[in-house]
């Protein structure tokens, strides 16, 4: 029994990783996650000031605030994805925050929840959590801040990954947010999943949540140990294997309790209103594949302005730390928010 035991282990470490790469930022080319944001920021010298930011729930955020040498004209959010800190943004010395800081726009970096930067919850259980609170909690109050501080009235929000994710969760649920956005950039958004890669290993997870439950507290004391939450990577195994957008399933039980429905409900994106809302997204990305990102686009565009950017060599990891996103793809980014 127990070699039987161990083998499923071996499974299971290896399930967690592969699962782990629905957003391996860490993992992402040409990004040392040992570096901190503040390590990049002196050693490119850029004028700086950090904030803490605290949520409605009561969570401690880092933020980032980098001023531009010149005139400034406008401000911009970047929110990094899953297994990431603020700090990927700065990994390339050409990158999307210098090229922003350029033309005048002043840039916040947010760092979520689940950030090393950041400083939790002390009070309630601080893994509790996934996309859904980012969007509805992390966004809102870092987006506050900014407006508030750079005392302009609408901002640039820009997600890669699971910060499109969270921002399409935003935009969607709190509504009143569309008003504060002046344009939406969202870098392989992770959203609709039916065709993604991951798909074999979502199975995996689930068979083993189903019939080996007495292993889960190792594989969720994994998931922790790299960087995310069990119920992060969760809600997106949901994603992959319903086909849907929607919030997190509890269970038919929790879900009447929770939602009053038996199946968690799906988010309105058709309360998005945000234009222009820019989508991009690559040839090559197995995680969020190029169907599922078309289909985001129809959906989208039954209410606001949508445009599909195709990078046809880019995978999913190549947006952050390779050198050709900085020439590639930044640079169009820039543009959109400069006008």
């Amino acid at each position: 029994m127990s070699r039987s035991v161990g083998i499923v282990q071996v499974v299971l470490v290896s399930l967690l990783l592969v699962l782990a790469s629905i957003d391996a930022g860490s993992a992402a080319k040409g990004v040392n996650s040992k570096i901190s944001t503040e390590d990049y920021i002196r050693r490119y010298k850029i004028n700086s000031e950090r904030y803490r930011v605290t949520t409605s729930d009561g969570y401690e955020l880092a933020a980032f605030r980098l001023r531009p040498t010149v005139p400034i004209r406008g401000v911009a959010l970047l929110q990094h994805g899953i297994r990431q800190s603020s700090a990927g943004w700065l990994a390339q010395y050409a990158n999307l925050p210098a090229q922003l800081l350029d033309i005048g726009i002043e840039v916040w970096l947010g760092d979520s929840r689940a950030s090393p930067e950041s400083l939790g919850n002390r009070t309630a259980d601080p893994w509790a959590f996934s996309f859904h609170e980012i969007g509805m909690y992390d966004l809102p109050a870092l987006i506050d801040a900014a407006l508030q501080i750079s005392k302009f009235k609408r901002i640039h929000l820009v997600g890669y990954s699971e910060g499109s994710t969270a921002a399409l969760v935003l935009l969607s649920e709190l509504p009143s947010y569309n008003a504060k956005i002046a344009s939406l950039n969202l870098i392989a958004p992770a959203a609709y999943m039916a065709n993604s890669d991951q798909r074999l290993a979502a199975e995996l997870y689930t068979n083993v949540r189903n019939f080996l439950p007495f292993l889960l507290p190792k594989l969720n004391a994994g998931v922790q140990a790299i960087g995310s939450t069990p119920k992060q990577l969760d809600h997106y195994r949901q994603l992959i294997l319903s086909g849907c957008f929607r919030q997190y399933d509890y269970g038919t039980a929790k879900n009447v309790q929770r939602y009053g429905t038996q199946t968690p409900p799906e988010y309105q994106l058709a309360k998005i209103s945000t234009s222009p809302v820019i989508l991009h997204y690559g040839g090559l990305d197995g995680v969020v594949s190029p169907r599922d990102v078309q289909r985001l686009g129809q959906q989208l565009s039954r209410t606001t302005k949508v445009r599909l950017v195709s990078y046809e060599q880019f995978a999913h990891t190549d947006f952050l730390g390779p050198k050709k996103a900085t020439v590639e793809v930044y640079p169009k980014i820039v543009a959109i928010i400069g006008k």
